[in-house]
C-alpha cells in the first residue's frame, strides 16, 4: 500500500469540505509565540490521521506529538502513514478524552495544544469539560489553538450558513478532482480488500454535540471561566473559526 498516496487523497477530501484548512492550520501554527527549534511537547485533540500532527511538525521539527483519537480507523490509517514517513516524533494514541483518567498523565505537560474540525462533536458539557483539562495539561504560558464550527445566535443566519458551507463543498469536489467522503472511503476498502470501512468508521464514532458547533460566546466565557488568558477568535469566515487562548 502507498500510504502516503492515501494521505494525500484524504488531505484533497478534506480541503474540500473544510475552508481553508492549510490556510487556518498554519495560523494555530504561526500565531503561538513558541521557538521553531525548541523540543515543545504538543497534543493534538481528535487527531483523525494526524493532519495538525504531521504539519506542526513540518513548524517544529524538534517536537514531539501526542496525537489522540477514539476512532481505531483513523488511528490505524494515522500509524501507517507515520511509518511511510519513518516518523517517529508522533505517538498516536486511542482514548476517550471525556475520561478523566486519561488526561491524569499528562498535568503541565504540553506547550501547545491544538485541535482541527474534532471539538464539535462533543456536546456543551462534555466540551466545557475538556476545555478545563486542557488548561490543566498546558504548562504555563502555554497555548490551546481549536479550529472549528462556530454557530451563529440566529438560527436564520445559520441556515444560511449551512447552505453556503455546501455550496463551496459541492464547487470544490467538482473542481479538484478529489474522493467525496463516500467514494473515499470506498475507494479504500477496495484497495484493502475489506468490506466498507466506513461501517467500520461510523460503528466506532462518539458523537453527541453538533454540526454547526456551539456559540462564539460559550467559547469566550468557558474559556476564560477555566482560567485561559488572551482569550480571542483570531479568524473567523461565516460558522468557521479559529480560537487562541493562553494560559
Amino acid at each position: 500500500m502507498d500510504w502516503q498516496q492515501w494521505f494525500a487523497r484524504w488531505e484533497a477530501m478534506q480541503n474540500c469540505y473544510v475552508p481553508y484548512r492549510m490556510h487556518r492550520f498554519d495560523l494555530m501554527l504561526r500565531l503561538p509565540d513558541l521557538p521553531v527549534d525548541d523540543r515543545i511537547h504538543i497534543l493534538d485533540l481528535g487527531c483523525g490521521l494526524g493532519s495538525v500532527a504531521f504539519h506542526a511538525l513540518g513548524r517544529y521539527p524538534s517536537a514531539s506529538v501526542v496525537a489522540v483519537d477514539w476512532n481505531p480507523v483513523l488511528l490505524d490509517m494515522g500509524r501507517r502513514m507515520a511509518e511511510a514517513r519513518h516518523e517517529q516524533r508522533i505517538r498516536f494514541v486511542r482514548a476517550d478524552i471525556r475520561e478523566a483518567e486519561w488526561w491524569r498523565e499528562y498535568e503541565e505537560a504540553f506547550d501547545l495544544v491544538l485541535s482541527a474540525n474534532a471539538l464539535h462533536w462533543l456536546n456543551a458539557e462534555h466540551l466545557a469539560e475538556t476545555y478545563r483539562r486542557v488548561h490543566r495539561a498546558l504548562k504555563p504560558g502555554g497555548w490551546f489553538m481549536n479550529s472549528d464550527h462556530i454557530a451563529s445566535d440566529y438560527p436564520e443566519t445559520q441556515a444560511r450558513y449551512r447552505q453556503l458551507l455546501k455550496a463551496h463543498q459541492r464547487a470544490a469536489l467538482s473542481t479538484d478532482n478529489a474522493d467525496d467522503w463516500d467514494g473515499f472511503w470506498q475507494a479504500l476498502s477496495q484497495e484493502l480488500g475489506q468490506h466498507d470501512l466506513l461501517a467500520q468508521y461510523d460503528a466506532a464514532e462518539i458523537w453527541e454535540g453538533s454540526d454547526d458547533g456551539q456559540p462564539r460566546q460559550f467559547h469566550l466565557d468557558t474559556l476564560r471561566a477555566c482560567g485561559f488568558r488572551q482569550v480571542e477568535f483570531h479568524w473567523q469566515e461565516m460558522g468557521e473559526a479559529i480560537i487562541g487562548a493562553r494560559k
